[in-house]
């Protein structure tokens, strides 16, 4: 790894309004040396936890690398908070994360200092990586256990509950997935890499920036907002490029389908994209096909595009690999599967999530992987960790194995994944808990009960929309059809500036409407099989 030239660049970030910026190995190295060591004088010697709150570019690129190279420093990188957003989620990256500091810019750097101080956290510096003079000096700042281990990067991934959780992951394991990579991808030092992925999501941190980096390899960055913005654009860039690797979820292939004309793309050429991987979201049967007849005209393969799979709690690739035929579908297959080379097989398993035992090639259950890139587990909830993270023998020896919870079959050296044991809704490659968009959604509402609520997508392959259903707390609390109106608008707002999804619908209902387990729990799965149906039976209690 790491076999590019001292002098050459490594990275090039690239918008449309803006001129690219290059930056070479020698200079990132020096500029992230400068930066770790001003960060240490500050915060004093000892283990610190840092959380990165920068927009993608030239910034994030060198703290990232400063938080990675200077000793005791671990990091977690979250989004800007923008306005419309909740401030309750940065709040609690950093008690979680038992932050040291908040990494910045200067243009963020007020409206932090003004969340902070809301929460009466001033003991938090906050760091601008643009200021050279940082004004909280270390007699300031609180004391925390120096000899703390902490891990080397957190990456946080929405859970079951309404909060996120922090996956711990270590250099082994970002060493151990890079090699996945490398060997099933073919990612080296001649590769030429386009990511627009969002650095605090794993397929962007990992995939579009790190392995690039430790493979060697060349590679561009942007913003995710100009592609969603503008997907003609990252196809400009591929081009432009000459771009060998970049991907992203199938909601980005799509918006290619439907929203890129012959005029945005016109002399464009794309014979040089080897690896077109497609993850983080299902991929619909027929979209690499469309995607191939749309673009073959301007030098795309259809050997070049492949989905694959994977997740923080792994680090981040678990299968998926190019295709040496494009696999035959069924009129029954609603999703395209991932490639399963050899290596990887010995890794996966397909086991019964009730009975703990391997189920026989062909038949479903829980995707469970094992090998060097799980991660050590979440930070601070050893119960989740013990519920997620278990050491079997299933067939090969006792081996640490993580339950993914996704439900997949292995048939034919393919991995088909069908589903997800919890409920999850996919908007833009993310996944959301359904739990956390109906807690945020209870609270447009003091009527509303959060514990009370169905929210799903309506049709799987349509990602970034879903339908929520929710009770009012008591039956004296429904409101009029004037204030349903009212509340299911600022629903709609709330959601789509969290998440940016979009509800298609939203009931409110009374309270002892939705289908209940013996014990008392929602059965959302059951709701949104018959919601989707039209068979859904809704009675409430008076």
């Amino acid at each position: 790894m790491l076999e590019t030239k001292w002098t050459d660049t490594v990275f090039s970030v690239v918008s449309r309004s803006k001129p690219a910026i290059s930056l070479s190995g020698q200079t990132l190295y020096e500029r992230a040396h400068l930066l770790g060591a001003r960060w240490r004088d500050v915060l004093g010697p000892g283990q610190h936890s840092l959380v990165m709150i920068l927009p993608a570019g030239e910034s994030y690129l060198v703290a990232l690398l400063a938080g990675l190279l200077t000793e005791g420093f671990s990091q977690a990188s979250i989004a800007p908070p923008r306005s419309g957003s909740r401030t309750g989620h940065l709040m609690h990256v950093l008690e979680d994360s038992d932050a040291s500091a908040v990494i910045c810019d200067l243009a963020s750097c007020d409206r932090i200092l003004a969340i902070l101080a809301a929460e009466g956290r001033h003991d938090i510096p906050v760091l601008c990586v643009d200021d050279p003079h940082d004004p909280v000096p270390p007699s300031h700042l609180p004391r925390r256990d120096p000899m703390r281990a902490r891990p080397l990067i957190v990456q946080y991934t929405s859970g079951s509950t309404r909060a996120p959780k922090g996956v711990a992951i270590s250099a082994d394991n970002i060493l151990s997935n890079c090699s996945d990579v490398m060997r099933s991808w073919g990612m080296n030092a001649e590769a030429r890499i386009v990511n627009w992925l969002p650095h605090y999501h794993d397929m962007g941190l990992m995939g579009g920036i790190l392995y690039p980096l430790l493979s060697g390899a060349y590679s561009v960055q942007m913003s995710p907002f100009e592609m969603v913005r503008n997907p003609a654009f990252w196809l400009r860039t591929i081009s432009e490029q000459r771009a060998t690797f970049s991907g992203g979820p199938a909601f980005a292939f799509s918006d290619c389908l439907k929203r890129v004309k012959d005029e945005d793309i016109d002399g464009i050429d794309l014979s040089s994209w080897d690896r077109a991987y497609c993850g983080a979201e299902p991929v619909p049967t027929g979209l690499f096909d469309a995607f191939y007849d749309r673009f073959a005209s301007y030098g795309f393969r259809r050997s070049s595009i492949f989905a694959c799979y994977g997740m923080a709690e792994y680090t981040l690739f678990a299968a998926g690999a190019p295709e040496a035929a494009p696999l035959p579908g069924s009129e029954t297959d609603r999703t395209h599967p991932c490639v399963l080379p050899d290596d990887i097989a010995d890794r996966l398993r397909i086991v019964d999530p009730d009975q703990m035992r391997p189920m026989p090639e062909g038949e479903g259950g829980e995707i469970w992987l094992a090998g060097p890139s799980v991660s050590a587990g979440y930070l601070g909830l050893e119960a989740e960790t013990q519920g997620s993270f278990v050491t079997r023998d299933l067939s090969t020896g006792p081996r640490r194995w993580l339950r993914t919870g996704d439900l997949g079959v292995v048939q034919d050296k393919h991995l088909f994944i069908n589903g997800r044991i919890k409920d999850l809704i996919i908007a833009n490659g993310r996944k959301i808990a359904a739990a956390e968009l109906e807690w945020l959604a209870a609270q447009s509402h003091a009527a509303l009960n959060p514990y009370a609520a169905a929210a799903f997508q309506c049709d799987i392959e349509d990602t970034g929309k879903a339908v929520l259903l929710i009770e009012c707390k008591t039956s004296k609390d429904m409101p009029s059809a004037t204030e349903i109106g009212e509340i299911s608008r600022a629903i709609k707002r709330a959601v789509r500036g969290e998440w940016g999804i979009d509800l298609e619908a939203v009931e409110i209902l009374h309270r002892g409407t939705l289908e209940r387990t013996t014990s008392g729990k929602i059965r959302r799965r059951v709701i949104a099989t018959g919601y989707r149906s039209g068979s859904l039976q809704m009675e409430a209690e008076f």
